[in-house]
């Protein structure tokens, strides 16, 4: 699972506290002894991001009195991290804590929804989220996504083959990409080639020429049901993806027309969790 460094989670917090706590420190209490707990409140929530919302909280030196691993359900108000130091330390990591585990959170537990919603309908589907994560927060996302049990499918451009109509767009005929197509698949034997479609015409054409995944982008729901159909007959051994516009209130219809792989960025605009943080003092 993925693990912000240091030096992340640092910047993160100098986000919030460039120059300290004015408050805490002018009212003097910053040596004082207290606690720190994070509950949730109405509703249960799948974590994300707990280890380094302890990692931070070790790194200036407040003691972990209870932690729950990242991908834990945890049920309505119910305490899953409690720290004990400096009131100072406690006042400055609070907020940026809250606010990680928050939107971590919100992202794990929509992706968990999204999960359970479409194994209900087919145990093996897989869903993965797209590579739009909102700018600076890649890594908190996809820990996220894993947490609710989903998985990235393109970290980025440079470990994966992905074909658009925008490099399609470079080869004056068809016959010239095919050649191309070719030559990128000879020369690139251990990476499956993925292709995005847009129609049924399209995908037969690239399937033809030996693409390993097709993705098939906005296809209605009929449109895919026969497309897929179509496809499983002929070639039995492609994978296929379907993408664009999937969310929570449509994604059993999309699991339903047969494809191996959703493919959503909607756990990115999930809703933050609300999550409830009580400071005392020792």
């Amino acid at each position: 699972m993925i693990l912000l460094n240091d030096n992340e989670l640092q910047n993160l917090l100098h986000e919030d506290v460039p120059f300290g706590d004015l408050t805490t420190s002018s009212f003097g209490i910053d040596k004082c002894h207290a606690k720190m707990n994070f509950s949730t409140r109405e509703e249960p929530l799948i974590l994300s991001c707990t280890e380094e919302a302890v990692r931070l909280c070790k790194i200036y030196g407040l003691d972990i009195v209870k932690t729950v691993a990242s991908g834990t359900l945890i049920e309505p108000k119910t305490i899953f991290l409690e720290v004990q130091g400096e009131a100072g330390t406690i006042h400055r990591l609070w907020k940026t804590i809250q606010n990680l585990l928050d939107y971590a959170s919100g992202v794990a537990t929509y992706t968990h929804s999204l999960c359970t919603i479409a194994q209900s309908v087919n145990p093996e589907i897989v869903i993965a989220t797209t590579r739009k994560t909102i700018p600076f927060t890649k890594k908190i996302a996809i820990k996220s996504v894993e947490s609710g049990g989903g998985i990235a499918h393109r970290l980025g451009v440079s470990e994966s083959i992905l074909v658009f109509g925008y490099h399609r767009v470079f080869f004056s005929t068809d016959e010239l990409f095919a050649q191309a197509f070719v030559k990128v698949k000879r020369s690139n034997p251990e990476k499956k080639i993925v292709v995005e479609v847009e129609n049924l015409e399209e995908a037969l054409q690239f399937a033809s020429l030996g693409a390993d995944i097709l993705q098939l982008e906005k296809f209605s729901i009929k449109e895919l049901s026969k497309s897929v159909l179509i496809l499983r007959a002929k070639y039995p051994h492609i994978l296929l993806m379907a993408t664009g516009g999937i969310v929570l209130s449509n994604i059993k219809e999309y699991v339903s027309t047969g494809v191996e792989v959703i493919v959503t960025t909607s756990p990115y605009n999930a809703k933050p969790a609300n999550i409830k943080v009580r400071i005392e003092s020792l």
